[in-house]
């Protein structure tokens, strides 16, 4: 399925996954970390202080990834198999109905992981197929989105964590290997250079993340929602 389209959807992805991580990473400063011994809601009051101070940036790198995922999801899994640019156009139109979906999802999310923790996990997994399901069956309501990707992972939310437990815990040994070689290159670099270096290194990654996520969702998405045959 990748396979087929590798081109388009690397070119796709470096366009609106990549530049956009770059570019945000580039105008938006170093998030200030709380000191020894801060609480949670230290925390998430210095998340909430950075992100309304630097909210516009973050919300446009946001729209653009969230854009540039669902036109590899049209390259992947809708029906028509579209071209690039009709991919493109696709994307465009499942935007705001993706983006009210996510809205939805990130509050039953949340409202999970106030439930320590692992029914947050499980919910997520659970909801992986709702931009496919967006992208390749034109729903537009948010909540009708959620039942259906609910619907399709029936069964399958242990082995989706699993999967994805394995993916994070592969991103984050390449990560690790990458900081450390940018990290030894930046001390021969000028400053500016060396923080341009470290941000690449991490859109990098987070590229290489978003897109597999992808993939596998729209995986997911082909075989859960494929007709299966009657049983006589």
């Amino acid at each position: 399925m990748a396979r087929a389209n590798g081109d388009a959807l690397t070119a796709i992805a470096g366009m609106f996954i990549l530049l956009p991580g770059v570019v945000s990473g580039w105008l938006l400063p170093d998030p200030k970390r709380p000191g020894e011994g801060a609480t949670l809601t230290d925390i998430l009051n210095a998340n909430s202080d950075y992100m309304a101070a630097h909210w516009p940036v973050v919300v446009v790198s946001a729209l653009i990834v969230a854009f540039g995922s669902l036109a590899l999801l049209a390259l992947l899994i809708h029906p028509t198999r579209p071209t690039v640019a009709v991919a493109l156009r696709l994307g465009l139109a499942a935007l705001p109905f993706y983006m009210l979906a996510s809205l939805l999802q990130a509050m039953v999310v949340a409202g999970g992981f106030m439930l320590f923790i692992l029914p947050g996990v499980y919910l997520a997994a659970r909801f992986l197929c709702i931009g496919p399901i967006v992208v390749a069956e034109g729903r537009r309501g948010a909540l009708a989105t959620l039942v259906r990707s609910f619907q399709l992972t029936r069964g399958n939310g242990v082995r989706i964590i699993l999967m994805l437990a394995v993916i994070l815990m592969l991103a984050l040994i390449a990560s690790t290997a990458l900081g450390a070689v940018v990290g030894i290159a930046s001390t021969l670099l000028p400053p500016d250079l060396a923080r341009f270096a470290n941000i690449l290194a991490s859109s990098l990654i987070e590229t290489g993340l978003a897109a597999t996520v992808t993939i596998i969702g729209a995986s997911i998405y082909r075989q859960t929602s494929a007709p299966r045959p009657l049983m006589i």
